[in-house]
């Protein structure tokens, strides 16, 4: 099962079978229950995670004291790659919103691999940038006053990455919420207003765009 997963990771399936190999050397599974902190802002960086089954929470504490969510990452998707480019504390917090397993690569262990495998570098790289994307996207709507507008750039967004007419809610809708800087009652008040409106049809956390976002 490991290698399926490190088969299709963003870092490591563009990697030859013995980095692959080496990767899962090294791979360790861990579980977490609902609600489990995996690491905090301010930690020691430990290395890698990649998410098998479940959701984790990325957020961060602003100086007022206020958590800012800054991503619902779901199964396929990495997370701690900064403690790979020289960061010696993460920079953010993750927790787990539902029972959750990853494949966690220690540090010490894969920046060997990367050592001997430079170009392992580049999807680290590419990975972060992805990131710094999607911090840009939370700085956007964070930025967007009309709660209307902020969701429907959000299922704008989300059709544009899953390719679907239907697409799936990126978390549960207060979690959503909080990554939007809504309060839950202003999200699904705003999903209301565009059912009413025609451009989306709601179904639990399924979404279908009825108008096209592209």
């Amino acid at each position: 099962m490991e290698k399926r997963f490190i088969d299709n990771c963003p870092i490591c399936s563009s990697q030859e079978e013995t980095v692959t190999e080496q990767i899962l050397s090294v791979i360790q599974k861990k579980t977490f229950a609902k609600n489990a902190l995996v690491f905090e802002q301010e930690e020691e960086s430990r290395g890698l995670f990649l998410i098998t089954k479940g959701v984790v929470k990325i957020s961060k504490i602003s100086p007022a004291g206020k958590e800012i969510v800054l991503g619902l990452l779901s199964a396929g998707k990495t997370f701690g790659e900064g403690s790979l480019l020289g960061q010696d504390r993460q920079a953010d917090t993750a927790t787990t919103t539902e029972p959750t397993e990853v494949l966690y690569l220690p540090k010490k262990d894969l920046q060997a691999i990367l050592d001997k495998n430079p170009l392992l570098y580049q999807s680290v790289v590419a990975s972060l940038v992805r990131w710094m994307a999607n911090l840009n996207n939370v700085i956007e709507n964070i930025n967007t006053p009309s709660a209307k507008e902020r969701v429907w750039t959000y299922l704008c967004r989300l059709q544009t990455e899953q390719n679907k007419e239907v697409v799936q809610l990126s978390g549960k809708k207060h979690e959503v919420a909080l990554m939007l800087g809504l309060r839950p009652e202003t999200f699904s008040r705003a999903l209301a207003e565009l059912e009413n409106d025609g451009q989306i049809k709601m179904n639990h956390k399924q979404v279908q765009i009825l108008q096209s976002s592209k």
